[in-house]
């Protein structure tokens, strides 16, 4: 081969080098996050705050979203109107239904529209909680789980020897975990679907469980001393593990678990950070934070995840793309904080202020 054949094919090496080269360079750059403060709401205002009862509220027209903060509790619309806030004189439990305010020992617990109408008066002892539009109630011992109906009338009562540790709801029915270790299934009426000891762990309880929305699931928290997040599926007649991993540190508090709105990924909370494991491949990420994770909140048009963890009076906020990608987190100081999914952003809410955030890609 001569020299002019030589410089041929020299040439054309650096032209297709060239070209590979330009067009991977011109590859757009991945969009980053950006958060901007549209208002904000302060509690300790009194004209915020005063004679704020609700009374005029219509739920048809508007919607709104609960809040706790610090001294305060009550609602508040994306507007950034407060519909009421009134100082919780023992302890509270509110959805986006109902709330109520209640000690330590009562005898009957009035439950109220967010108008502050009576919605129901439950004629028990017990501690109430709230979860969309059911009422359920803790009796006094912890040992059982009561579900009412708006007349005040019980539906169902689920009773065990061990302390109640766990318990969630959805449309599936509820999901109640227990000091000894079992983990419990209920149909949406209170008839027992299935009740197993997931075991595996030298001391067992169960410090967090939820039921999926829209499929057959159930996950929990389970043990101390080889600790480990057990998920189950479930049908009429069985139930199935069908993915469990320990966790390399022990929580010996309670740890939140908590299916996406879809079912598609299930989060929960260990010593370290976030693990999150996809429901159809039955695989598990796990993301490092700050803290221990306290709420979990879903943009869904945007496919983020917001999660909230907290360290002492350090509140960090992380953002997840595709419920599995950290794109992002900020922290600030507060003794008490939530944050809130809307339609068009979320709030963040810190001792006595509650922000609306807004979130754009650029």
């Amino acid at each position: 081969m001569n020299y002019r054949e030589n410089l041929r094919y020299f040439v054309l090496f650096g032209i297709i080098f060239v070209l590979i080269y330009f067009v991977t360079a011109i590859k757009p750059l991945n969009k980053e996050f950006f958060l901007q403060t549209e208002h904000s709401i302060y509690l300790n205002n009194e004209e915020q705050t005063a004679d704020r009862d609700g009374s005029t509220f219509n739920a048809s027209e508007t919607k709104a979203y609960p809040f706790r903060l610090k001294e305060y509790a009550g609602y508040f619309t994306e507007s950034g109107e407060i519909i009421f806030a009134q100082k919780i004189p023992f302890k509270a439990t509110l959805s986006e239904y109902f709330w109520a305010f209640y000690g330590n020992n009562e005898e009957s617990i009035e439950i109220k529209n967010i108008d502050g109408s009576i919605a129901s008066i439950i004629r028990s002892a017990g501690f109430p909680f709230l979860q969309d539009d059911r009422i359920y109630l803790l009796p006094p011992g912890g040992n059982s789980i009561s579900e009412y109906t708006l007349s005040g009338a019980r539906t169902w009562n689920y009773e065990s020897y061990a302390p109640v540790t766990a318990f969630n709801s959805s449309s599936k029915g509820a999901v109640i975990g227990f000091a000894d270790g079992a983990l419990v299934c209920l149909t949406p009426d209170g008839k027992e679907r299935f009740a197993f000891y997931p075991g595996g762990s030298a001391n067992e309880i169960i410090l967090g469980a939820d039921i999926s929305e829209t499929e057959d699931l159930t996950a929990c928290i389970s043990g101390i001393n080889k600790q480990r997040f057990v998920l189950t599926t479930f049908d009429s007649s069985k139930h199935k593990v069908v993915f469990h991993e320990y966790l390399n540190a022990d929580m010996h508090t309670r740890a939140l678990v908590q299916f996406s709105k879809d079912s598609s990924h299930v989060f929960y909370s260990y010593n370290g950070g976030l693990g999150i494991v996809d429901c159809k491949k039955l695989k598990s990420i796990h993301i490092p934070l700050k803290g221990t994770v306290v709420q979990i909140e879903e943009l869904a048009d945007r496919n983020l995840t917001l999660v909230l963890a907290r360290e002492g009076n350090s509140f960090s906020i992380y953002l997840l793309e595709n419920s599995s990608k950290l794109v992002g987190s900020f922290a600030f100081g507060a003794q008490s904080a939530f944050i809130t999914a809307t339609p068009s952003g979320f709030f963040v809410g810190h001792d006595s202020t509650i922000s609306k955030l807004n979130i754009e890609r650029k």
